[in-house]
């Protein structure tokens, strides 16, 4: 009898021990799915805006495309910039919203930190998804083709400093613009065509697109 009881005893103490490591595991999965969930949430949302570049020519706005061909006529045989550009910003890091005023004043310092980098070109540029209804103003700085590999971790950096999760970096291929997605602090690796949008016709849809700039009144 004896014998009986504690076997049962054991028994059930395994079954308890099992669906407390069936829980345990159930939880750790579940985090890891959102984790991944929450991941591929950020890929889709960079990888799906518009961006626009305000460049002293006058702005122009790119939005994704899957054909090279597109890509290439949209752009009629011009590039309105040379070389490889990068466009950051020192808005909402994931997880965080803050007044459009408060972005402008991180976008300050983020502008500080660019400075350090002794880019050849840098210009005002801004990211919007329309349906989503959000805008975040940033920078793109710019270096000749050569050098890009060599600026890259620079401007990770940077873009680390201020707690962002992607990059864009934008390069000429056989006349089409390439934009691709680095991740900073998120795993988001994604490559995209672009193609010339008409700028009108955004500011006619969406007054996102006539906000003025958020940064620093000083930037060239």
């Amino acid at each position: 009898m004896r014998q009986r009881f504690w076997r049962m005893v054991h028994q059930r103490a395994w079954l308890l021990m099992g669906l407390a490591s069936a829980f345990a595991i159930s939880v750790v999965l579940r985090r890891r799915a959102l984790r991944l969930m929450s991941t591929k949430d950020l890929a889709a949302l960079w990888v799906g805006g518009i961006e626009t570049m305000l460049l002293k020519g006058g702005p122009i706005s790119l939005a994704p495309t899957a054909s090279a061909d597109e890509s290439r006529a949209s752009f009629g045989g011009a590039r309105p910039f040379d070389g490889v550009a990068f466009a950051l910003t020192a808005f909402d890091p994931p997880g965080v919203s803050r007044s459009r005023a408060e972005n402008a004043a991180a976008n300050g310092d983020l502008w500080k930190e660019l400075q350090a980098l002794r880019a050849p070109s840098a210009w005002r540029a801004f990211g919007v998804d329309v349906d989503e209804g959000w805008r975040e103003d940033g920078f793109a700085v710019a270096w000749p083709e050569g050098d890009a590999d060599a600026a890259r971790p620079g401007v990770v950096a940077a873009a680390r400093a201020f707690d962002q999760g992607a990059i864009y970096e934008y390069a000429w291929r056989d006349g089409a613009l390439v934009r691709r997605t680095r991740g900073v602090a998120v795993a988001v690796d994604e490559t995209t065509f672009m193609r010339a949008v008409s700028h009108d016709d955004l500011r006619a849809r969406s007054d996102l697109f006539a906000l003025p700039w958020a940064g620093p009144a000083d930037f060239p």
